[in-house]
C-alpha cells in the first residue's frame, strides 16, 4: 500500500511539475490613421474576423522582402472577411512610407506612426508579423531566423486557414521567389548568386549588337534635354539608373541591378537584369556618347 501511495504521490509531483499550456496572447487595441487621415480602430473594425498585422519601417530590407507575399495573402483573403494591415513603425530615418509601398507596387491597406504599439506588441524586431483571430488572440508571430519570408506566408496561410474552417482559401501550389533586396548590393552575402542568374557575357555582347543596329538613327526621347558627352558605361548606367527612378521609382529600379552597358560606335545601351534573366525583358537605356541624347527609355519586353 505504502509503495502505491509513494507511486501515485510521485506521479502527481510530476504533473505538477509540467509546464501549463500558455493561453494565446490578447492582442492590445489601436487606433491609428490612414494617409489619407481615415481612423482604424482595433478590435472594433475587424469585425470579430481574423486579422493580420505587418509593422514595418520603410528601411528595412527584410520588411520589404516579405511584403509582396503580405500583399498576396490580402489579395486572396480578403474575399473571406480576414483584415489585413501594414503598420509604419520606426521611420527616423527620413523615409516616406506611403511613396515606399508606391515604388513596391503595394496596395494593402497602410496605417502610420504606429510606434505607440511597440512596446505594447513586444516588438523586438522587423517585420514583427501577426495572425490574429476573431477574438482578438495572437494566433501566429513570425519568429526569429526565419528562412525565408516564403516560410513566413506559408505558415501565415494555414494559420488563416485554421481559423476560417471552410472558408479556408486554397494553399498556392508554389511561390514566387523572395527578392531579398538587401542580398542585391554589392559584396552581399548572396550578391554573386544573383549576378550568375543574368545571362553570360557570349550571349549579351552579341545581342548587345543587335539590339542596337535595330534602333532607328532618328529615334529620341521627346521632351528629354541631352545630358552631355557620355564618358564610359559606369556613366551611362548612372543616368539610366536615375532616369529609371524618375519614371518608374526607387525600388523597381534597384531591383533591376545588376546593370550591364555595352557601346557600339556613337551609342551607349544599358540593360536592367529581369527577373527572368531572358535578354531584352529588363528595362532599357539609349543614350548618344558625344552628346547625351536620350534616344530610348524603356521597361522592355513582358517576361512570357
Amino acid at each position: 500500500m505504502k509503495s502505491s501511495r509513494a507511486l501515485f504521490g510521485a506521479l502527481l509531483l510530476a504533473l505538477l511539475a509540467l509546464p501549463a499550456q500558455a493561453e494565446p496572447t490578447q492582442a492590445p487595441p489601436w487606433s491609428l490613421k490612414t494617409p489619407e487621415g481615415k481612423t482604424v480602430n482595433y478590435p472594433a473594425d475587424a469585425r470579430g474576423q481574423p486579422t493580420v498585422l505587418l509593422f514595418w519601417p520603410s528601411w528595412c530590407p527584410f520588411s520589404r522582402a516579405l511584403q509582396p507575399y503580405v500583399q498576396a495573402i490580402w489579395e486572396d483573403y480578403r474575399g473571406a472577411g480576414v483584415n489585413v494591415w501594414t503598420i509604419n513603425i520606426k521611420e527616423d530615418r527620413g523615409g516616406d512610407p506611403v511613396q515606399a509601398m508606391k515604388d513596391r507596387g503595394l496596395s494593402f491597406p497602410l496605417l502610420l506612426n504606429g510606434d505607440p504599439l511597440v512596446a505594447s506588441y513586444g516588438i523586438v524586431r522587423t517585420p514583427w508579423f501577426v495572425v490574429i483571430d476573431g477574438k482578438g488572440r495572437i494566433a501566429y508571430t513570425r519568429p526569429d531566423n526565419v528562412p525565408s519570408p516564403i516560410d513566413v506566408a506559408k505558415k501565415a496561410r494555414e494559420t488563416l486557414n485554421g481559423l476560417l474552417g471552410d472558408r479556408a482559401v486554397p494553399l498556392p501550389g508554389s511561390y514566387p521567389p523572395p527578392y531579398d533586396l538587401h542580398l542585391r548590393k554589392p559584396g552581399g552575402p548572396q550578391s554573386s548568386r544573383l549576378e550568375s542568374a543574368a545571362a553570360p557575357d557570349s550571349d549579351w555582347r552579341p545581342w548587345a549588337e543587335r539590339y542596337l543596329a535595330a534602333v532607328p538613327a532618328d529615334e529620341a526621347v521627346a521632351g528629354m534635354a541631352p545630358r552631355g558627352p557620355v564618358a564610359d558605361g559606369k556613366a551611362a548606367i548612372g543616368i539610366a539608373r536615375e532616369l529609371w527612378t524618375q519614371a518608374w521609382g526607387a525600388e523597381q529600379t534597384a531591383i533591376q541591378a545588376p546593370y550591364r552597358s555595352y557601346r557600339k560606335n556613337n551609342r551607349w545601351l544599358v540593360l536592367g537584369n529581369a527577373k527572368s534573366g531572358r535578354l531584352g525583358q529588363g528595362w532599357v537605356l539609349v543614350i548618344e556618347a558625344d552628346s547625351g541624347k536620350l534616344v530610348r527609355l524603356s521597361q522592355g519586353a513582358k517576361a512570357p
